[in-house]
């Protein structure tokens, strides 16, 4: 009567996508840092998801600190070259 559906499974991690944010405060806004996840995973009939959400939750807090260290670094690096001395 009614059809079944097909039992699918995760079989493969595809591409996977970091954005990390680092904005200075303004017009009354706190600075504030973040990094979040676009992973795509292809299941067993072949067909892709992608999942998306905050990556903080998912790493380490030695992970955290160099991922902050790294944001800070490449905003250093950004207003030296790009603002100069």
């Amino acid at each position: 009567m009614f059809d079944q559906e097909p039992t699918r499974t995760p079989t493969e991690i595809g591409t996977i996508v970091v954005y990390l944010k680092d904005a200075v405060a303004r017009d009354g806004e706190p600075a504030y840092q973040s990094a979040h996840f676009d992973v795509k995973i292809v299941l067993s009939d072949g067909t892709e998801i992608t999942r998306h959400g905050d990556l903080v939750p998912h790493i380490t807090p030695a992970q955290r600190t160099a991922l902050m260290d790294f944001m800070a670094g490449l905003r250093a690096q950004a207003e030296e070259q790009i603002l100069g001395p």
